[in-house]
């Protein structure tokens, strides 16, 4: 169980060793497993970019429009028939960010957004250059919903040990499944 958010709890679940590609949403501990490749979620920037436009009056939703409208592009560029026509895409696209983003902005909504592309910059198109990297963490948040609503409703969470038993339990059913393994099969040997 993480009780913080510093690098050491990230290393609990990712090993600072970890050289796959994390698909990740903001987290900022996440950018410090260097040794890794990153893509950002594009869902969360998409869903901060529409609560943006709902919740900011209309002069200051131009950032947020125009990094939506780029994200959206991004992810019609997934369709582009040659690796090359996306990693020029995605090259593109960089460039545009970075104008985007190094541009005036109004109010503190909008500095912070800018911010955290800039911070963010490198791993927003990751999915456009690299093989089987998705877009979004659709897969992670899918992965422990069930989780979560059990936590929600019961789960054994109302200890540490609970807690720290159902994690185990779930992260070991979870990576069964992934592997195709029967689990009755594999829970019959041990």
């Amino acid at each position: 169980m993480c009780d913080g958010r510093g690098f050491d709890d990230a290393c609990r679940l990712v090993d600072a060793t970890f050289n796959g590609t994390l698909i990740r949403d903001g987290w900022v501990v996440y950018q410090q497993h260097d040794k890794a490749s990153h893509q950002t979620c594009c869902a969360h920037l998409l869903r901060r970019c529409a609560e943006m436009l709902e919740e900011l009056p209309a002069h200051e939703r131009g950032l947020a429009c125009q990094v939506k409208s780029l994200l959206l592009e991004a992810l019609a560029a997934r369709d582009l028939p040659t690796a090359k026509q996306r990693g020029e895409t995605a090259a593109e696209l960089a460039d545009r960010l970075q104008i985007i983003i190094t541009q005036p902005t109004l109010g503190e909504s909008n500095r912070k957004l800018a911010k955290h592309l800039a911070r963010e910059a490198h791993a927003v198109f990751t999915f456009l250059t690299t093989p089987d990297v998705d877009a979004t963490n659709w897969r992670a948040e899918q992965a422990i919903r069930p989780a979560v609503v059990n936590r929600k409703v019961w789960g054994g969470n109302r200890t540490d040990h609970g807690a720290w038993v159902w994690a185990r339990l779930v992260t070991f059913l979870a990576t069964a499944r992934q592997q195709g393994l029967n689990i009755l099969s594999v829970l019959t040997n041990l």
